[in-house]
């Protein structure tokens, strides 16, 4: 085989896996979180119980952020590097009740960002 055809099938094969292993929420409303030297906006967000998001982590700080679902959250740790944006998915737990995200710099500034699902 060809080395074009077999990277062109490598290439597949790695966009195929990335699909399948996508976090939750992929594909829903988007919702934008912006990281700055000072914290992180906004400090609340309505949704819905089962509600699909996806998380526009911007950061516009001049250090690495880290996000993590805190008070039994279930949202992975994220690192987003200084400058960049990164698109997480998350799927709101069915039933009310607040979901709560740190957003922080080690060392650093922290802010608490609720879910706040009606």
């Amino acid at each position: 085989m060809p080395i074009k055809s077999v990277l062109i099938a490598g290439a597949v094969i790695i966009l195929a896996l990335g699909a399948a292993c996508s976090s939750s929420g992929a594909g829903g409303r988007e919702v934008t979180i912006v990281q700055k030297d000072d914290g992180c906006a906004p400090a609340s967000i309505a949704v819905k119980p089962g509600e699909k998001l996806k998380l526009v982590v911007q950061n516009e700080s001049g250090k690495d952020y880290e996000i993590e679902g805190i008070d039994g959250t279930k949202f992975e740790e994220l690192v987003v590097p200084s400058g960049k944006t990164r698109t997480p998915g998350y799927t709101v737990p069915d039933g009310g009740g607040t979901h709560k995200l740190k957003c922080y710099i080690p060392d650093g500034p922290s802010t608490v960002i609720e879910l706040q699902a009606l």
